[in-house]
C-alpha cells in the first residue's frame, strides 16, 4: 500500500523551527496562463468543495492506515505469544519424553551388562 506524503508543518518561535505533530495535505491547482480568464464564484466554490473532499479523504486514509498498523501490531503480538506457548509446550514434552525414555533405557542397558 503506497504511503501518502503529507507536509509536516513547523512553527517558527523565536527564529527556531519547532515540529508540529499534525500534518496537512496541500492541493495545488496549476492552470495554464494562456487565455487567462476570471473565475466565477460558483467555479471557485466547486474547487473549494473538491479540495475539502480531498482533505477529508486523505485524513480518512491516514486514520485507516494507523488503524491497520495497530491491528498488525496486535496480530504480531498474538503470534509471538502463540510461538512462545508452542515453544514451552515443546520443551515440556521433550523433558517428559526424555525422562520417560531414560528409565527403560537404563533397565535395558543394565540387563545387557549382566549378560
Amino acid at each position: 500500500m503506497p504511503m501518502l506524503v503529507m507536509l509536516w508543518v513547523s512553527n517558527f518561535k523565536g527564529g527556531t523551527p519547532e515540529l508540529v505533530d499534525t500534518c496537512y495535505a496541500i492541493l495545488v491547482l496549476v492552470l495554464p496562463f494562456v487565455n487567462s480568464r476570471t473565475w466565477s464564484y460558483q467555479e471557485l466554490e466547486i474547487v473549494e468543495v473538491v479540495a475539502d473532499q480531498v482533505a477529508v479523504a486523505l485524513e480518512e486514509s491516514q486514520l485507516t492506515t494507523e488503524k491497520l498498523a495497530e491491528q498488525n501490531r496486535a496480530l504480531q503480538q498474538a503470534a509471538k505469544e502463540n510461538a512462545m506457548m508452542a515453544s514451552q509446550a515443546r520443551n515440556s514434552f521433550q523433558k517428559v519424553m526424555s525422562h520417560g525414555l531414560r528409565r527403560p533405557m537404563h533397565s535395558i542397558l543394565g540387563l545387557i551388562s549382566i549378560l
